[in-house]
């Protein structure tokens, strides 16, 4: 007999609980949606291209098995929108809101097989990151996804951003109409030194920033850069405020990142691990 548990439909995420069977052995599902995913892909490791997707997911705890759909996808500036739909993939851990997921050797779909998957999703910050290659007539595609926003750890583990009073970060990354890819970091409770009050936010516009895609991620290197604070609701360039002598490294695969320059007379620098 099967019982419906609950139906939740959310703006970026729609979650559907079921269960089967006895009550001793439940068959428990979730479907979950997210889309503008960050997509970069190589076939050679050294030039990059950018474009956006979006996933479903269905998962289905009791048997570990995790049925991907990337849809609105496209590794090439020539190659259409397409959707590739990987099932097979297997759940690594036990977490009903913390997904880490593999796979290889998956057929998405005629002439395009799916290998080396490994991803890690978040359901409650809808945050993924994801690497997989794709091998096709054309070659072989390295692919990196991720959300356009990611985070910091926080150090209680978890996910309470809103209410935070400590320090932490938000990774962002977005593509211009060009599909040229820009990012920023904003760091929130920052407090330079303690005789200073904590600043609500701080944002660091890489737009003119040098920013160099690597392997398992990106680095920014920059000379000088006007940040900007938050003031209520409003962000405010703060010209006798320069970010200089910027280096930050943001390590997609490893979930890390480390980030130094000068600001108000002093060399700040810091390093972490992005939230799970």
């Amino acid at each position: 007999m099967k019982k419906l548990l609950s139906l939740m439909a959310l703006a970026a995420i729609m979650l559907t609980f079921t269960a089967c069977g006895s009550d001793d052995e439940p068959t428990e599902m979730i479907q979950a949606n997210t889309s503008g995913m960050i997509v970069r892909t190589s076939m050679a490791g050294t030039t990059y291209f950018f474009s956006t997707c979006d996933l479903a997911f269905n998962i289905n705890f009791t048997d570990k098995n995790l049925n991907l759909g990337i849809n609105n996808v496209t590794f090439a500036p020539k190659m259409p929108k397409v959707n590739f739909e990987a099932d097979g993939l297997k759940i690594n851990n036990n977490d009903r809101t913390y997904f880490v997921f593999s796979g290889t050797g998956i057929q998405v779909m005629s002439g395009y097989t799916l290998n080396n998957a490994f991803g890690q999703y978040n359901k409650n910050l809808n945050t993924l990151t994801l690497t997989y290659t794709v091998s096709s007539e054309r070659g072989e595609y390295n692919v990196t996804t991720f959300s356009p926003t990611l985070y910091s750890k926080l150090s209680d583990g978890s996910n309470d951003y809103a209410n935070a009073t400590e320090k932490f970060y938000k990774f962002k990354s977005q593509l211009d109409g060009n599909n040229n890819f820009t990012a920023s970091i904003c760091i929130d409770n920052i407090q330079f030194v303690p005789q200073m009050p904590k600043l609500e936010e701080i944002v660091i516009p890489l737009d003119d920033a040098t920013i160099v895609q690597t392997a398992n991620g990106y680095t920014a290197t920059a000379t000088t850069i006007i940040p900007l604070f938050k003031q209520g609701d409003k962000y405010i360039p703060f010209s006798d405020r320069t970010i200089s002598n910027l280096n930050y490294t943001l390590n997609l695969s490893e979930k890390q990142f480390s980030i130094e320059f000068d600001c108000f007379g002093l060399h700040y620098t810091d390093s972490g691990s992005l939230s799970n």
